[in-house]
């Protein structure tokens, strides 16, 4: 089976991670996956290390007023697309989607869409109302983000076309770095007796990163043991969220023991060297850091954050989103508890490997796509 992916990331991580694993562990059952990357970057330099077959476009989309640039682009593609002989079209992120639309009329074949953030009614009745732009199947990565978006979806996608496929990842190839954890630490600076609290964000206000900040401050002034990383940057648009929060760390006067690192890629050896991964975001549709965590066998302390306890579940201390006095206390206890660290530890590894495991959710794609067909 030949599938398309279209995908707006150009980086490695996020909704990468999870197409990584599919492309890779398609080949051994027979699916044989092409990408469309919107831009070039470390994704795409990826994909062209591990042989899969790639095209750069910037997939806009459709315009009424201006319609030419779309078509052509859709042209452009279906033409490639037919040459690899594509039976189903899969976009990664529902960004791609309007464009993918037009694919689907060129090459008249099934049009698959996985939602990978929450909708708005508005982008919902655009995206998927009227005829012709329905999907075959939309993937949904949550429960909650199901639910959550069940207001602005309405009537337009009928409920027998949508179907609940998590992301995850390969334990056979992430999360075996373990062996770098005192080479990281040295790196930063810390000792060995030292426990490491990490968070892993874009710095945008949704994730309130400055919380995670009070949340170290506090605990630091309580044992000198205690000291923090930041992994993450800010996306264009979210700058001067970067200078408050940067401006922040600065006035704790903590000095060395809370540090921001920037992006990191790789990021594995980041979640081996902390101790307790934090996340004060809001809103999640799925958590993939928290899964991170989890697969490096690190205890995680979270928000509610939309989707992130059903990740989480019993493997993660997880607080009512904003409570930032039960969150300090949920890491406050994991600080003072090594062996509860050790516990959580292998029960996050282990749920990744029974619930996010992406040769499960293979298969289900698998058995979608064949139904399609």
């Amino acid at each position: 089976m030949n599938v398309l992916f279209l995908t707006n990331n150009p980086n490695l991580g996020s909704t990468a991670r999870i197409l990584q694993s599919w492309l890779l562990l398609g080949r051994q059952d027979g699916l044989h996956g092409r990408v469309i990357a919107r831009s070039p970057g470390d994704f795409t330099a990826w994909l062209k290390v591990n042989a899969v077959e790639t095209l750069i476009d910037p997939m806009p989309w459709p315009d009424r007023r201006w319609p030419i640039p779309g078509f052509w682009h859709a042209w452009k593609v279906a033409r490639w697309a037919r040459r690899a002989r594509v039976e189903v079209i899969h976009c990664n992120e529902h960004d791609v989607y309007p464009f993918a639309v037009m694919l689907r009329w060129l090459l008249r074949c099934p049009l698959v869409c996985h939602v990978r953030f929450r909708i708005e009614p508005a982008f919902s009745t655009w995206a998927f109302g009227g005829r012709g732009r329905c999907p075959d199947a939309l993937l949904w990565t949550s429960r909650q983000q199901r639910e959550d978006c069940a207001g602005a979806l309405g009537d337009t996608v009928p409920s027998r076309l949508q179907h609940l496929v998590p992301l995850g990842l390969d334990l056979q190839r992430f999360g075996i770095l373990a062996g770098g954890r005192e080479e990281t630490r040295r790196q930063w600076g810390f000792r060995p007796d030292e426990i490491v609290i990490g968070s892993a964000a874009p710095l945008r206000p949704r994730k309130r990163v400055e919380d995670f900040i009070t949340l170290v401050d506090r605990l630091c002034r309580e044992d000198e043991r205690v000291v923090g990383v930041l992994a993450g940057d800010a996306p264009p648009g979210d700058e001067g969220y970067r200078v408050q929060i940067l401006s922040q760390i600065e006035a704790t006067g903590l000095g060395r023991r809370l540090r921001w690192l920037g992006n990191l890629e790789p990021v594995e050896p980041f979640y081996h060297g902390i101790d307790v991964f934090v996340s004060t975001s809001t809103y999640e549709t799925f958590g993939n850091t928290i899964c991170e965590a989890m697969a490096c066998r690190r205890p995680v302390a979270a928000y509610r954050g939309g989707s992130v306890h059903e990740v989480a579940g019993d493997a993660g201390r997880v607080v009512e989103t904003g409570d930032l006095n039960a969150l300090t206390e949920a890491v406050r206890s994991l600080v003072r508890q090594p062996a509860r660290r050790a516990e959580l530890g292998d029960q996050g590894f282990r749920r990744v490997a029974d619930e996010f495991n992406p040769a499960k959710t293979l298969t289900q794609l698998r058995a979608i796509y064949d139904s399609l067909l």
